[in-house]
This record gives structure tokens, sequence and C-alpha cells, in this order.
């Protein structure tokens, strides 16, 4: 599709130059009144799927050979004026890197592969998408699909027909123009079909996946399907309870038990460093009434209950003196 050096005219690659110029200009103060920052990185990344998705691989002759275009792909992803320049700036870089197309008819290969699908083949797409969902009563993706798809066959079909018109009135000497019209028609009319089903087979898998990176879907079908699962909130971090024992609920402010205060003249208080006391046991206790003697010395009177000596220290009962009154005889 790009025409090589030294076919056309000096006037004729003029007025390319200046055409391009002019629409270039145009797409660029378009892309910043609508344009939108984020959608810079996406052009980047189409530009260099393109840059390798066009290289060249079908030989016409005279000097040149069919590739595929991309033009209706980006212009669908990116938009009209975002997309013409990305395109643009993949042909320049062909022609100075890759030797594809000359670098006086740069203008004329530039209107063709960018311009074209900005200011003819968007309208198209348009008219093609709202024609489909009329016919379907609302917006599908097969539909959007299908019209990129046609809309790709027919902007490479222009593309090629302005090519042959540009080499049948701007030739530079003797050529026979039938074997030019013949192959480019016939080659690109092979290569549009190749670009509108890879064209139709890109939106279609956007529009499952990545459906807002499709720039001409409606916003019906813009909205991701798969929304984004919630994080969960981070847990405080708390020690476990014991296998098999409740968890501890606290109780509400307010109702905290208040733990009696102790009063030093309690005789059921212990004083401090007292050794624990040691309870009577209930065959021990004393049934009937006591003396006044055994009362004091009761531990439910205040005193200390009786502590037995250690094994060993048992007070030795005393031995009887025979000689002593009242002794045994």
């Amino acid at each position: 599709m790009h025409i090589p050096e030294g076919f056309l005219t000096g006037p004729t690659t003029a007025v390319g130059a200046g055409v391009a110029v002019a629409g270039l200009a145009y797409c660029v103060r378009r892309a910043e009144l609508h344009g939108d920052d984020g959608r810079l990185p996406l052009a980047g990344l189409a530009g260099a799927f393109f840059l390798v998705g066009d290289t060249p691989f079908i030989p016409i002759g005279v000097g040149t050979q069919g590739h595929l275009l991309g033009g209706t792909l980006a212009v669908a992803l990116l938009g009209p004026w975002l997309g013409a320049l990305t395109i643009a700036v993949v042909t320049i870089v062909q022609a100075l890197v890759q030797g594809d197309g000359g670098i006086t008819v740069l203008g004329l290969n530039i209107v063709n592969a960018a311009l074209v699908p900005a200011f003819v083949g968007w309208p198209i797409l348009r008219g093609l998408q709202r024609l489909i969902r009329r016919r379907q009563g609302k917006d599908t993706a097969g539909g959007l699909a299908a019209a990129c798809a046609a809309a790709a066959y027919v902007n490479v079909l222009l593309a090629a027909l302005l090519f042959v018109t540009e080499f049948h009135l701007g030739h530079k000497g003797s050529i026979d123009i039938e074997p030019v019209v013949g192959g480019t028609v016939g080659v690109y009319a092979f290569v549009g079909v190749l670009e509108a089903v890879l064209t139709a087979g890109i939106v279609r898998a956007l529009l499952a996946r990545r459906p807002d990176l499709v720039m001409i879907a409606p916003p019906a079908l813009r909205r991701p399907r798969r929304r984004p699962r919630p994080r969960p909130a981070t847990a405080i971090a708390s020690v476990p309870p014991p296998p098999g024992t409740a968890p501890r609920v606290p109780p509400p402010p307010g109702t905290e038990p208040r733990r009696p205060a102790s009063s030093a003249g309690d005789p059921r208080t212990p004083p401090a460093g007292a050794a624990p006391q040691r309870p009577v046991p209930a065959a021990d206790a004393p049934s009937g009434p006591t003396s006044g003697t055994e009362a004091a010395t009761s531990p439910s009177a205040g005193a200390a209950a009786r502590v037995p000596p250690p094994p060993g220290c048992e007070p030795q009962p005393r031995p009887l003196d025979p000689d002593a009154p009242g002794g045994p005889a």
C-alpha cells in the first residue's frame, strides 16, 4: 500500500504532504479537546501491535507490497482522532526504519493509511453500527464486531482505490497503470478479508474481557461484566480461646461486677501474713452447748485454729511418781 520513492511527480507529493499536515493538525486539535489521557498508554501498545502486524508480506509489483492496515481497529479502540495519529506514527516509523514507502511521498501514505479510516471509515463504522442496532433491537457484542468487520473491509478497498488513483494521476515517466490497478485491487481484496476477520475477532475478544478498551462500544457494552471482589477487612489480632471453651463476652459498659471492700475489723478476714486456718471437721465439733472457755477458744469466736505440731514434736506424757500420793501402789 505504501508508495515507493521516485514513482510520483513533485507536485503530487507536495499536495499529499499538505493534505497530510492539515489532517494531522485537525486530529491533534480534536484529540486535545475530546481525548482521554488514560488512552495514551493504550495508543502506545496499539502502535507497537500495528507496527508488527503491518509488516509487508504480499508482493504486488512496481516496488510495493500488500499488508494489513489496521486503521479500522485503531479508530474503534482509540476513536477517530487518536487512532489516526497512532497509524500516522506507525507509517512514519515504517518509512524511516523498515524502508516501507518513500520519504517524499510520506504525506500520501499517511493520507491512505491514517486519514481515510478517520474521516471516511469512522462515519461508515458508525452508520453500520446504527443499522445493525435497528435490526437487532439492541446493542450486542456480535453486532458491533460485525460492523467493525464490514467497515474494515470497506476501508481497505477505499485505501487501495485511492492508491491507484494517485498512481494514475501523478505517476512519473511511462508506467503501465493496468498491472498496478489489477495487482493492487486484487491483492487488497484478499487483504481486506483477513483484516475484517482479525478486526472482528479482536473487538469481540476485548468486549468479552475488557469492554472499557473499546471506545466505539456503547455504554451498555462497556460495563465490566465481572465485578472486583471486595477486599476482606483486616481482622484485629486476638488470642483464640482454648478448645472446648466458649469465647468470653465482655459485659456491657457500666455493668461490671464490683468487688466488696474488706474491713480490717471483720473477724472472718484473716490478717495479712497469717497462716491459713484449718477447718474443724464436723465429727469433732461439739454437738451440745459449750462453756464460756470453750466458746472463747473456739475458731468461730475469732481466734486462730489450733495447728498440730510437726511429727516427732508431740508432748510426751509425764511419768507418774510411785512415791507420790495417789500413785500406783
